[in-house]
C-alpha cells in the first residue's frame, strides 16, 4: 500500500504538468531537459569490442578497467560490446560479432585465432580495429586509445 501511495505522489506532478498550458519559466529545468535529450541522441562512433570468457584471467583484470570508464566514454560515442567465448564456440562468437556489426574487423584483428582478454576499438563502418588493449594497458592509456579512436572516427 505504501508503494502505491509513493508512486501516486511521484507521478502527480508529472500528470499536473502535462495538463498545464503555462510555459516553463524555470531555466534550470529546461537546461536539464535539453541535456537529457541530447544524451539520448549520442551517435555511436566507435565500438569497443571485448573478447571475453568467464574462465579468462586476463578478462578479469581488464574488465574492471573498462567498466570504470564505460559510462563516460558512452557519452562520447563509444559503444561497448562483449563477445562471449566461454564455451569456445567460434561460430557463436562470430555470430555475436556480426550482430554487433563488427564481424569483419574482429575476423581481421584475430586472424583466425580467437584470443580472449582483449579490447578492440573499431570505428563504425570500418573493417579494421584501430587499437588493441589488453590486461597490461593502464587506465590512462586505455582512455588515450579511446580518444584517439574517436578522433579517427570523426
Amino acid at each position: 500500500m505504501k508503494s502505491i501511495i509513493t508512486a501516486a505522489l511521484i507521478s502527480m506532478p508529472l500528470a499536473l504538468g502535462a495538463c498545464s498550458k503555462a510555459p516553463a519559466t524555470d531555466s534550470a529545468s529546461t537546461a536539464v531537459s535539453t541535456e537529457v535529450m541530447s544524451e539520448a541522441k549520442v551517435d555511436t562512433k566507435v565500438v569497443a569490442v571485448m573478447t571475453y570468457a568467464n574462465w579468462c584471467g586476463s578478462c578479469k583484470i581488464l574488465d574492471p578497467k573498462i567498466q570504470a570508464m564505460q559510462a563516460a566514454m558512452e557519452k562520447q560515442g563509444v559503444k561497448f560490446v562483449k563477445l562471449d567465448y566461454t564455451d569456445k564456440d567460434a561460430d557463436n562468437f562470430y555470430a555475436q560479432a556480426e550482430a554487433a556489426g563488427v564481424e569483419g574487423a574482429i575476423r581481421t584483428a584475430l586472424d583466425g585465432n580467437i584470443k580472449t582478454g582483449r579490447l578492440y576499438l573499431v570505428p563504425m563502418g570500418s573493417d579494421s580495429a584501430v587499437a588493441m588493449i589488453d590486461k597490461t594497458t593502464t587506465p590512462a592509456k586505455i582512455k588515450e586509445q579511446m580518444m584517439m579512436a574517436l578522433n579517427k572516427a570523426g
